[in-house]
């Protein structure tokens, strides 16, 4: 057994380095408040004297050791997380090209598994569902072993890209885990060594509680695994383990262990007895195979399980191999690649590779989608869905890492509805959910981050649906004519669930989508006027400067520093969000004054700050009382928020404190991948150090993993390094780089056919 899994359960620093409404029908859990999980832990926090607290800012001394260019599995795992089951906590998820799952809050539990089209432990639609199934959680001598007094029920979590590790302490017995997804199988692979730590002899029965509601459902998936609440249940004596078979559909799940149960009680319940003497170990192979076909399920069991130890080495290499590959130019797992990272800044590596794990996390190379490799938004709660909002905020990382699959998801989305739908599924490729109101936008920005990183401009020209892309992406950037329902010169973005969804006054008029057309609107133009075509290119931008001369008149609030959204009535409500903030210093930050880069500025710091997080609407705000989800309430902030604040904030003005803060935002990586929606710390104690990762129990409502945590990686690319990748006219930089590591290198960045290395000195 490793060093690792024989320190003591309590928390510690690692030495290496829907959103929308429909998530409420996910898991709902414990609403018990977070609970102190160490003597360490349980002193309380002063949060007014943390948030005044000197923050470090200090850049990299020369000479300091350099970090991983490419980093190893270990380099990018979480923090050891130690948590007790009442604790509001979102534990770690697994992942391979096809499929996912979550680990439940125990040891060695494991729900909503999804290689869509196969599910199982997902959630049944029946009256009083239970939320997901669990498999795979442990009875101790015939009691729940969560049940046990403390120290059990506490749990310790690891995650690294390829596994997630557990461990727990239960009256002398010490339980580790290893689960995993076997690389390219609809399989879940587990673990279990089981430790006596005591001076005596124990007798130990062991029981595994397996459970499935497996099914399979063609698609498109919307909310969450889909699971059928009344399998058929049978042994199968020959090859010792459980078939669950789907009655509605043709689905299988093969579960067993290995070695063999001695006895299998209540259908279900395998049962193991034995000895084990002091510091004796015994080990437990775990596996869950899913398929069509019974035989085919039982025969990929028996082979599995006949090979389980090669297994665990083979999904380590593929893992290793797929992060060799993500900063390998020419590689064969990716389209593109991201540049390396040459720093001593451990901030700056967190920051850059924290970011990357989202995107790794968010991959799936599946045999069953329609239009091949993708990413995914919400890989737990929406296993199939790509979402054009969170692939924008991201989408510079995603062209430099896999430009194909960005570009047939733009070209999926021109040929969808995007006007009537919120994101493209990719068992189908059909379109779900109601509108977004970012989408022109957004796929704007997908296709000018491919256009820029790829000098791909005869794409243009492509026939997508009976026209040219070009052509497409024109009527994208001037469907806002079509919302002017007011004659007011500004679209009308509609209602609640079209726009941020918990933040009930940010509805209609608002200026952050307009300004998204000012956007769009001028980028067509650089294209237009690329082509020769100047006067219609004049046209936009004539109409871009009159719509953000509107914007600043009907819906900045002077000397203020927020912005308000038209009403149908004409009136306006005065809404504190930082949405607005960063997409007009995103958009449209020529047309700003600098008196009004004064106020924005001046409203980030004293209103939405926090020194390790933010929050996304103002605790201030009439509308605090309205909605607490974590991604767009005072409570903390969607995880682009942050790096997309940052951008806007380096263009008005660097100086220590945003750095600091810029600095602190890495902290929340400890985690694993940025969650959906950080909590502030002056409301959720820190875990380690970093900003609280929501959990997805009501009414915080986030996904453990969020595609746009990538933007960090932008962030990064595009403002630390301030490298610029123009359409036409090079690598233009403006570098901050002096405030973290001023010899940092990025190696390898490709633009337009060619690697170039930035630096400080620029690219060459």
């Amino acid at each position: 057994m490793s060093t690792e899994s024989r320190r003591p359960l309590n928390p510690s620093r690692r030495d290496s380095l829907n959103r929308r409404s429909f998530l409420k029908m996910g898991a709902v859990g414990s609403v018990v408040p977070l609970l102190p999980m160490s003597p360490e832990s349980s002193r309380t926090v002063d949060s007014s004297q943390e948030a005044r607290a000197p923050l470090p800012s200090r850049p990299a001394s020369p000479g300091s050791k350099t970090l991983p260019p490419t980093p190893q599995l270990s380099d990018l795992a979480s923090d050891r997380l130690v948590h007790h089951y009442r604790d509001l906590f979102s534990p770690p998820e697994a992942m391979n090209e096809w499929g996912h799952l979550k680990a439940a809050k125990s040891v060695s539990g494991i729900m909503a598994i999804s290689f869509p089209p196969f599910a199982c432990c997902g959630v049944p639609e029946m009256s009083f569902s239970p939320g997901h199934l669990t498999t795979c959680e442990l009875f101790l001598n015939d009691r729940l072993l969560n049940s046990y007094p403390a120290p059990a029920g506490r749990v310790a979590y690891t995650w690294y890209p390829h596994r997630v590790l557990r461990e727990a302490e239960v009256e002398g017995l010490r339980f580790t885990t290893e689960t995993f997804l076997p690389s390219k199988q609809r399989a879940v692979a587990e673990s279990l060594k089981l430790k006596n730590e005591s001076r005596e002899r124990r007798k130990v029965s062991l029981g595994f509680d397996l459970r499935a509601g497996v099914t399979v459902k063609p698609g498109p998936w919307f909310v969450n695994s889909p699971a059928e609440a009344d399998n058929r249940l049978a042994a199968d004596d020959g090859h010792g383990c459980l078939v669950f078979e789907a009655q509605h559909s043709f689905a299988f799940s093969v579960q067993g262990v290995s070695p063999r149960p001695q006895r299998i009680e209540q259908k279900r319940m395998l049962m193991f007895e034995f000895t084990l003497g002091p510091d004796e170990t015994r080990t437990f192979h775990y596996l869950n195979v899913l398929g069509g076909s019974r035989d085919e399920v039982l025969a990929n069991y028996d082979s599995l399980q006949a090979d389980f130890d090669r297994l665990l080495k083979e999904n380590e290499q593929v893992f290793g191999g797929l992060l060799r590959s993500a900063f390998t130019p020419g590689n064969s797992d990716f389209s593109g690649h991201l540049p390396q990272l040459i720093t001593s800044d451990p901030a700056l590596w967190k920051l850059y590779y924290g970011g990357f794990t989202n995107l790794l996390f968010s991959r799936r190379a599946s045999p069953d989608s329609v239009y091949g490799t993708t990413y995914l938004t919400l890989p737990g709660v929406v296993p199939t869905l790509s979402f054009i909002w969170d692939a924008m905020l991201t989408s510079l990382s995603l062209s430099l890492l896999d430009p194909e699959p960005s570009r047939r998801l733009v070209e999926n989305w021109l040929i969808q509805d995007m006007h009537h739908h919120l994101a493209t599924d990719y068992l189908t490729g059909k379109p779900v959910g109601p509108w977004y109101a970012v989408n022109d936008m957004g796929i704007l920005r997908c296709a000018h981050d491919y256009l820029r990183v790829t000098g791909d401009f005869a794409w243009l020209d492509k026939n997508v649906d009976g026209k040219p892309v070009l052509e497409h992406l024109t009527d994208h950037a001037l469907y806002w004519k079509q919302l002017d329902k007011h004659g007011r010169g500004l679209a009308d973005y509609g209602e609640l669930d079209d726009l941020l969804e918990v933040v009930s006054t940010y509805v209609h008029e608002v200026a952050g989508m307009n300004a998204g057309n000012v956007y769009a609107m001028r980028f067509v133009a650089s294209l237009l006027d690329h082509r020769g075509n100047s006067s219609r290119a004049s046209e936009l931008r004539a109409e871009a400067k009159d719509l953000a001369t509107r914007i600043n008149r009907l819906l900045y609030v002077s000397s203020k520093g927020w912005w308000r959204a038209g009403q149908p009535d004409g009136s306006f409500n005065e809404v504190r969000h930082c949405y607005d903030l960063l997409t007009i210093f995103d958009t449209m930050f020529e047309d700003l004054s600098e008196q009004q880069k004064k106020e924005m500025s001046h409203f980030f710091w004293s209103e939405l700050y926090t020194p390790l997080w933010m929050h996304a609407l103002s605790p201030g705000d009439v509308d605090a009382t309205w909605n607490v989800r974590a991604d767009h309430s005072w409570l903390g902030a969607y995880t682009a928020w942050p790096p997309m604040t940052a951008k806007g904030l380096y263009k008005v003005a660097s100086s220590p404190r945003l750095t600091a803060w810029v600095r602190n935002l890495a902290k929340s990586a400890n985690q694993g991948p940025y969650g959906q929606a950080h909590i502030v710390e002056t409301v959720f104690p820190t875990e380690n150090g970093g900003a609280y990762k929501c959990p997805l129990d009501q009414p915080y409502g986030n996904d453990w993993c969020e595609v746009s945590g990538g933007c960090f990686t932008d962030l990064v690319i595009d403002t630390i390094f301030g490298a610029d990748f123009s359409l036409y006219d090079g690598i233009r930089m403006n570098s901050h780089l002096a405030d973290f590591d001023p010899g940092a290198r990025l190696l390898n960045v490709r633009y337009q056919g060619k690697n170039y290395t930035i630096s400080r000195q620029g690219a060459a």
